[in-house]
Order: structure tokens, then sequence, then C-alpha cells
């Protein structure tokens, strides 16, 4: 009996593989630990040859702890995928910044008329891109960790980046080192002349792999002053770009330097970075009296930290949500210096309390709750962020579920 693939997890990166698998007559099986039963797969794994993975299932997973003692192949759906593109492939990933990045990288390309595809963590699967009858010029790729974590030696980007790396997801990776080195294989199987791209200065002296396969490692940085970036020749005006803070300034930066591989950034290159809006929940201004912005999408305590220092008075915060088992001592310092007052809920409400000892907070039942007290109590002046530094999971099924509540209750009690 030949064997055949074993599609792991059936969402929509699942469902993509299949589809593919399908239209290219490759012979497959799948298999979903919410509907199917452990003994089906002791069954199926013995005419396996690989299995395509699915973003979220985890290396403690039992069932791929055993593919893995059995010496099968266990790969994520991108490396799958991408061993079957020829054009040029740029992957992006990092801590926080990684989809605002790829978002005006995707911008910044199409205005140069290129015809490109984006999807990876963002949007589509990359798969679903070989299973349309289009013919794409470059692929733009987001990558998580958890997808990263399963690449074996196919996945090889022609442009590679990292945004900036701080502790994230230790409920999925079993340590820091697990994570960072899931990140750092976006880079592990790049060729000769390829290009590598981040501003952590570390990373070069940490791998010798740069040198050794000789590829063009640039180093992205951030040249400001009060009123401009300045990226090479280009000056541009803060006041008139939608993105703030420091760190989307940074965004700015990085994606500047994928777009000059393929051409020298122009005045019409200025236009672009000024009609492009920060996406939904990416500290997106919903308000005015008083200020309110929508940071739903920040998922760790550096993310929190990243949007407190994009403002230059004291605010009101709201933080909370899922325990991800992540240390709240490293932003204490920036949530004294930039908060009025912190208003916390969720699971881990009590965890962060514990660093507030000298700062103003309040624990308060739920989302709602946080919203309504946060209200009463700042004035039309005031800012109000949203910014929850932890994923949403113990209340809510996403990020933009989590978003769509916070802009809800704003409404309800303004």
């Amino acid at each position: 009996m030949d064997k055949k693939i074993l599609i792991y997890g059936m969402g929509k990166t699942g469902k993509a593989v299949k589809k593919f698998c399908e239209n290219n007559k490759i012979k497959y099986f799948t298999f979903d630990d919410n509907i199917d039963k452990r003994n089906r797969f002791d069954k199926l794994i013995k005419n396996t040859s690989k299995i395509i993975i699915s973003p979220g299932i985890s290396k403690s997973n039992e069932n791929i702890k055993f593919a893995i003692s059995k010496k099968i192949d266990v790969i994520s759906e991108i490396e799958f995928a991408s061993s079957y593109i020829e054009k040029p492939l740029i992957a992006i990933t990092g801590t926080n910044g990684k989809t605002t990045t790829c978002l005006l990288t995707y911008a910044l390309l199409k205005d140069l008329g290129k015809k490109v595809f984006l999807g990876g963590n963002i949007g589509k699967p990359l798969i679903s891109s070989l299973n349309k009858k289009i013919e794409y010029d470059l692929y733009l790729v987001e990558c998580s960790s958890f997808q990263l974590q399963f690449i074996n030696n196919k996945f090889s980007p022609f442009i590679s980046l990292i945004t900036n790396l701080s502790p994230n997801h230790l409920d999925h990776h079993k340590n820091l080192k697990e994570y960072y080195d899931s990140k750092y294989k976006i880079f592990s199987n790049q060729k000769r002349n390829s290009y590598f791209i981040s501003n952590i200065k570390d990373i070069k002296r940490k791998n010798k792999f740069f040198e050794t396969k000789k590829i063009n490692f640039i180093t992205s940085s951030l040249n400001e002053s009060k009123e401009y970036i300045m990226y090479k020749k280009i000056k541009i005006h803060k006041n008139k770009l939608k993105l703030i803070g420091g760190h989307n300034f940074t965004n700015i930066v990085n994606s500047l330097e994928i777009l000059s591989i393929f051409i020298e950034p122009n005045k019409k290159t200025l236009d672009c970075l000024y009609k492009f809006s920060p996406p939904s929940f990416r500290l997106e201004k919903i308000s005015n009296k008083p200020h309110i912005y929508n940071d739903s999408k920040s998922t760790s305590p550096a993310a929190t930290a990243k949007a407190l220092d994009s403002f230059n008075e004291k605010i009101y915060l709201i933080m909370g949500g899922k325990d991800k088992n992540l240390d709240y001592m490293s932003i204490k310092k920036v949530m004294k210096r930039k908060t009025k007052k912190i208003f916390l809920y969720g699971e881990n409400k009590f965890k962060i309390s514990r660093y507030l000892n000298d700062i103003n907070y309040e624990i308060c039942i739920d989302l709602k709750s946080a919203v309504k007290n946060c209200l009463i109590q700042a004035k039309h002046k005031d800012i109000i962020l949203f910014s929850p530094g932890t994923s949403s999971f113990d209340q809510f099924k996403s990020y933009i579920e989590r978003g769509n509540s916070f802009n809800s209750y704003v409404r309800q009690f303004t």
C-alpha cells in the first residue's frame, strides 16, 4: 500500500491543504483531535509518509510526539506550500509588528505594480495561493512561531525579516528558548544572496549561519527627530502619518528595507505611506471625547509597553485576559511612568496586580465593567488605552471578538 500524506487539523489551513491535494491527485488522510479518536491515528500513522500540521498544534501533542519518535516528517503548511512555489517569497515574523509590517509592505509592493499574494498567519493559508490559477510576482507571508516551529528544510524565503522578539506564547512553547528558536527558523534554509532584515543587534553575532551561507544581513535602524523619520534620502513627516508610536515608525523602516531590495523609495513611496491606515485593533483610534484607542491585538507585555510609549501624556489603561505564564515586571516602570490608573480584568488580573503595589489600579469583574468604570472616571481630554497585554481566550474567541466587544461597550457607555 502506498503511503499517504496525513493532514493534521481540519480548520481553515487543513481544508486548504486538502483541496490542494485533491487538485493535484496527492493521496492523503485527515485527522483532527476534536473529531477523531486516538486509535484512528495509530492506524493511519502506519501508512503515513509525512504529516502536514495546522498552526496551534504544539510539539507536546501526544500524537505528534509519537510520530516524531517514529521518524515521520512533521512539517507546517507553509513549508509544504513553499516547496511548490518558484517565485520569490518574503517572510515576516516577530513578537509584535508583523501584521502591520506585512500590510504596509503589501501596499508598497502593490503600488509598484507587483501582483502579490498576502497570506500565512494573516488571512489565507499560503497553500491557498496554489489552488487558484493566478500568476503572482511575489509571495508575502506572515509567519507565527506556531508555523515556524515545524519548518524542516524546504522553506527558503528570498527575504526574511524579524521585527522584534520578547517573551510570548509560553503556554504553547515549553520555554523561551523554544519560542525564540522557532522564530529563528525563518532564515534557517535561506540560500546564498538572499536577504535577512532585523534590528535585533545580537542575532548576527549568535548565528554564524549568515557568514557561512553568504546571506545579505541588513540591519534595520530607526533614524528620527521629533518631527521626521529619515530613511536614506527620504524625509517622512510624522504628522502626515496615520501610524503613531515608535514601534510603528520601526515597522515603516522595516517595510522600506524590503522595498529597497526592489527599488529605491521615492515621492510615490511617501504618498503610499501617508495613505496607509493601521490595521484594526492595533492602536486604532475609536473616539475623540475622550481619546480612546483600541489595541486589542496586544497579546504580550512588550506590546502594551510599546503602546504606552506612543503617548506623551499619562493615560488610563485597561488590560488583562488569559494567563499565558508571562512576566509583567518587565513593564512595571513604563506602566508607572505612563498611567494615571490601570483597570484590570480577566483571568490574570490578580497576577498583574502583584506588580502594581505603588501604581494606582482597580480590579474589575470583566471587560464590560472595566470600560464602564474607566469612562466614569476619565474626562473628555483624557486618553484611554485598551491594550490587554495577553491573549483573549479566557473570555473571547479571538482578539477580534475582544476588540469588537470593547468598541460595543464604549458605544454603550458614552
